[in-house]
């Protein structure tokens, strides 16, 4: 019989056993990890025993761009590089041609997402980011025309419907006040855009800030700890685990709400015979064709059209309000080019007036240069892959890390990288050029179906104000 005070001495030692198996565990776990670039042959600076290479993003002192520019020129003039985030290595490419070969010739090593989804615990979670292999490769071959130039077109009129809301707006904003938020008022015009084009609703949120669609919309966006906590579980945790802890994306009631729009608008519509020529309409053409897209399909790419389109297009929109208050001289160009090309067409805009407008291309594509979507991207090597002129193998399941914003602020390949200079994008500028091939519209996967809409809501956007 052990009396209390021993049972006390078991308790407190079987917690120390513990405590040090853990300590134990993590520091051989961490220097395996940390032994990944020394095994293959791949340059690296050396990491912080817990942070690896990025202290300071983890520690959130730096955007995580920030840190792999840091590391970016640091591991100059080397082609491509190893940096851990944590303990997650990842090969950084650093060198354009070789980026366009992964990215383009090579693609098929290179298909998968980081973050793709092998159990979907939510509908929306069979969206294109959210997918791999064969799943991903059949639903982007059915969407790649949902997004071409003929279908943009069609749903242009949507957005310049939506569009005209923006002045009034404007006013009523200003009429209280001489200073207003106009990241505000640029993601009220695309929520009421993407509401249009995407879920075929009229969303009212420049009449109305405070529409249930736009407060949906800003909760999906705002930060949660459970979506950074997933990053450091297993990927395959099962689904009861991942709704009980609160792990998913994006948070249930969000889901649920962007769910039922879905399910209504396509009941409607079949039973009553309607179309509107949007993208609802072209994913209900695509089940009707196909028995194997179903409405979790159909729901999940609506989503994407909003996640996708939505950050993109107002920081567009926005960021080159931005810039343009601050150069006049490119506002007044700009306004020219607009009102010129506005009188030759009579006075209203079409889907074709957009690409008559060459300056406003080059002000929207430096926009996109100084302040790109994402600034980083992340790949997944689906099988082994030689680097092209080196001895490496890239592993099955590594992890790339492509910094385009490093890129972009490069000397070496803009001529005023810190400075909001839209001549980068002349004519001439693109001929001379190694880096425009693959920016500052990256042409990644999934990223390439959404450009131009993207663009093409960043230039009705401006256009507007």
């Amino acid at each position: 019989m052990f009396t209390s005070f021993q049972v006390d001495i078991m308790i407190l030692n079987t917690i120390l056993l513990l405590i040090v198996t853990l300590i134990l565990y993590v520091y051989f776990f961490l220097k395996k990890s940390y032994k990944y670039f020394d095994k293959h042959a791949i340059p690296y600076i050396k990491p912080h025993w817990l942070f690896g290479n990025m202290k300071e993003v983890v520690l959130m002192k730096k955007p995580t761009w920030m840190g792999y520019k840091d590391m970016y020129e640091k591991l100059e003039p080397h082609r491509f590089a190893g940096v851990y985030f944590m303990y997650k290595p990842y090969i950084m490419i650093r060198d354009p041609e070789l980026m366009k070969t992964i990215l383009v010739k090579d693609f098929s090593y290179f298909k998968d997402n980081e973050f793709v989804s092998t159990k979907h615990t939510e509908p929306f979670e069979k969206r294109l980011f959210h997918l791999s292999g064969d799943e991903w490769k059949n639903m982007r071959v059915k969407l790649t025309g949902a997004f071409s130039s003929i279908k943009m077109k069609l749903m242009f009129p949507l957005m310049t419907s939506c569009a005209e809301n923006i002045k009034p707006a404007l006013i009523n904003s200003t009429s209280h006040r001489p200073v207003f938020d106009v990241k505000d008022i640029c993601g009220r015009l695309m929520t009421d855009m993407i509401g249009s084009c995407a879920f075929g609703i009229d969303t009212h949120s420049l009449q109305n800030p405070e529409s249930e669609f736009i407060k949906m919309g800003r909760k999906m966006f705002k930060f949660r700890w459970q979506t950074l906590m997933r990053r450091f579980f297993p990927k395959n945790l099962p689904p009861w685990l991942v709704r009980t802890l609160g792990l998913g994306s994006i948070p249930r009631d969000v889901s649920q709400y962007f769910m039922k729009i879905v399910e209504d608008m396509v009941n409607y519509r079949e039973k009553n015979n309607i179309t509107r020529g949007d993208f609802l309409d072209l994913l209900i053409t695509l089940r009707n064709q196909n028995d194997e897209i179903t409405i979790e399909d159909i729901a999940a790419q609506c989503f994407t059209f909003l996640v996708a389109g939505y950050e993109g297009a107002v920081n567009g929109v926005a960021f080159t309000l931005f810039e343009l208050a601050r150069h006049p001289e490119m506002q007044n160009k700009l306004r020219d080019e607009i009102l010129r090309t506005l009188d030759n067409n009579g006075g209203k805009s079409t889907h074709e007036m957009m690409k008559q407008m060459p300056y406003m291309d080059m002000v929207i594509s430096e926009t996109l240069r100084l302040y790109p979507f994402g600034g980083v991207h992340s790949r997944k090597c689906t099988e082994n892959y030689k680097i092209p002129n080196s001895g490496v193998v890239i592993q099955k399941g590594a992890l790339l890390a492509i910094p385009f914003k490093s890129l972009h602020l490069d000397r070496r390949y803009f001529e005023k990288p810190d400075e909001y200079y839209p001549e980068h994008f002349t004519a001439e500028a693109k001929l001379k050029s190694t880096l425009l091939h693959i920016c500052p519209l990256a042409k990644v996967r999934d990223i390439v179906l959404l450009n131009d809409s993207r663009k093409c809501k960043s230039s009705l956007g401006w256009f507007t104000y």
